[in-house]
């Protein structure tokens, strides 16, 4: 990671690390830097990558684990969102709807009753 000047030096490293985590080149599940590894490689104050790795985190990009580190956790939210719609149609499924029922529901959802 390189930085360019030393303004904003937090959103330089929170800007570098989604494009990371977005072009894929970090996977979910990896675990970044530590916060002292991170500062002393860029030469910068650890508070500044802790407040980098903060704003990831609220972001949803990535997860702090107290006493293992900061993980890639992008998108796991969206997986269990849509592994929770998948058990609600199985739900429906079983209870007798069918496929067409189930279309025709996610047509009016998605394109307003008609």
């Amino acid at each position: 990671m390189i930085l360019k000047g030393k303004d904003n030096v937090f959103e330089q490293i929170v800007s570098n690390y989604k494009k990371l985590i977005l072009a894929g080149a970090i996977k979910n599940g990896e675990f970044l830097p530590s916060c002292r590894e991170l500062a002393k490689e860029l030469g910068v104050n650890p508070n500044t990558v802790s407040k980098a790795y903060t704003v990831l985190e609220s972001e949803g990009f990535v997860t702090a684990v107290f006493k293992k580190g900061v993980y890639v956790s992008y998108g796991e939210e969206k997986q269990d969102n849509f592994d929770d719609l998948k058990k609600h149609l199985n739900v429906l499924k079983n209870e007798g709807y069918s496929k067409a029922d189930i279309e025709k529901a996610l047509k009016e959802v998605f394109e307003g009753d008609k």
